[in-house]
């Protein structure tokens, strides 16, 4: 195959290492894939000491190679990987991305993706390119143009390698089009070169099977939410998109009728719609402060933003997430006065967020140890035992309810 196989992946400058998504139920089958992943090439290895010739000619039957086509390498590539880095970075990247997806999908739904999603980054890749491909992250590219759609604002912990080293929390919709447009980048933009067997992308690896798993993934996603197979989630790609224009329309609506009323705004008025500008600014001060990390001076701007802005409607109620990670800082900076504050906006806000049974139990806990409301605790804590899904949670609210009898 002139300069062999092309690999499916390229080390980057982002590494996932987790979530914060938690999940419902045990994982099994990407646990599942990734040790087949990791026995096949293991064997492989084996092998490959013990017969070089053997190893390469199993390898041979098990690729996908436009010229060559069998009906079980359309998967049976997927397994197969170049190297122990190759293989690192797939599984790495399964492993974070993948439970949640199987979480959402159960068990044989995911299966179905991830082998789908083989299928047509492989068949993406011999349709463009003639040299034969290896590798996992076509499937795994899959799962995660999935996860893009399902879980687009979930957090995802990355060591960057870039410059710097660090970890840094990043949303996914960040890191998966950061992966995507790395694609289109090479693809556009890399080197060619002319081998005797045709033309081959200069560093070997297959950009197309990338693009196909991405579009298979997230086209399968779109479907299954648009069809309500899957519960849509308030903020899955599909109801944001769907939300947006709806959003749009409201807001022009809405400055329309600012416009006609400050025509008629008297001096009192206009004075109170500046403190209200004001306060908007505050707010979106704090946001942005979370956005970049920076949780000690959201902390502050939080606690002026109630001083000043307090008795406005609305004036501390952040997105879902800036109240959650502003109110689990200030627990754990034992701010417990402005945590509790930051924790009854966000259910007051959010009362059906997945969250809010733990922020139930965190307001309780604050009450019952730290600011001596015990009335308080005991009403939170009635039946909250049953919608609690952690078992540790589930003990703590049991810890509470007997210190507090």
């Amino acid at each position: 195959m002139g300069r062999g196989p092309g690999r499916d992946y390229h080390p980057g400058m982002l590494i996932p290492l987790g979530t914060d998504r938690p999940l419902r139920r045990p994982t099994v089958v990407n646990h599942v894939l990734i040790a087949l992943n990791v026995a096949v090439a293991l064997a492989l290895l084996v092998l490959g000491r013990a017969d070089p010739v053997a190893a390469e000619g199993l390898v041979r039957r098990l690729w996908l190679a436009r010229g060559d086509l069998t009906p079980w390498g359309f998967v049976t590539y997927a397994f197969l990987h170049g190297g122990a880095l190759h293989l690192l970075g797939n599984m790495v990247t399964l492993w974070v991305f993948g439970a949640n997806v199987e979480d959402k999908l159960g068990r044989v739904g995911y299966l179905g993706l991830y082998l789908g999603g083989a299928a047509i980054a492989g068949s993406a890749h011999i349709a463009f390119e003639p040299a034969a491909v290896i590798g996992a992250s076509g499937a795994v590219a899959a799962v995660t143009g999935a996860y893009l759609v399902l879980f687009p604002r979930t957090m995802i912990r990355c060591l960057v390698v870039f410059f710097v080293i660090g970890l840094f929390w990043i949303r996914a919709w960040w890191f998966i089009a950061f992966a995507v447009a790395k694609d289109l980048f090479w693809l556009a933009g890399a080197t060619q070169i002319v081998g005797s067997d045709g033309v081959q992308v200069a560093d070997g690896v297959a950009r197309m099977a990338h693009i196909g798993g991405y579009a298979f993934g997230a086209a399968v996603s779109v479907a299954l939410l648009w069809g309500k197979v899957l519960a849509r989630e308030p903020f899955d790609l599909f109801t944001i998109a769907r939300q947006a224009g709806r959003r749009r329309a409201i807001r022009e609506a809405t400055l329309e009728a600012e416009r006609k009323v400050q025509r008629k705004m008297s001096p009192r008025r206009a004075e109170d719609e500046a403190r209200a500008e004001a306060m908007a600014a505050a707010r979106a001060g704090v946001a942005s402060m979370l956005s970049r990390g920076d949780l000690a001076g959201a902390a502050e701007g939080y606690r002026r933003l109630l001083s000043e802005y307090g008795d406005l409607p609305g004036a501390a109620t952040l997105s879902r997430q800036h109240l959650y990670d502003l109110a689990n800082h200030l627990f754990q900076t034992r701010d417990y006065q402005l945590a509790i504050e930051a924790y009854d906006r966000f259910l007051e806000a959010y009362p059906r967020d997945s969250h809010a049974p733990s922020v139930r139990l965190m307001v309780a806990l604050i009450n019952a140890r730290y600011l001596n409301d015990p009335i308080r605790a005991k009403q939170i804590l009635a039946g909250l035992d049953s919608k609690l899904d952690d078992d540790r949670e589930k003990e703590l609210a049991r810890e509470l309810v007997a210190e507090l009898a």
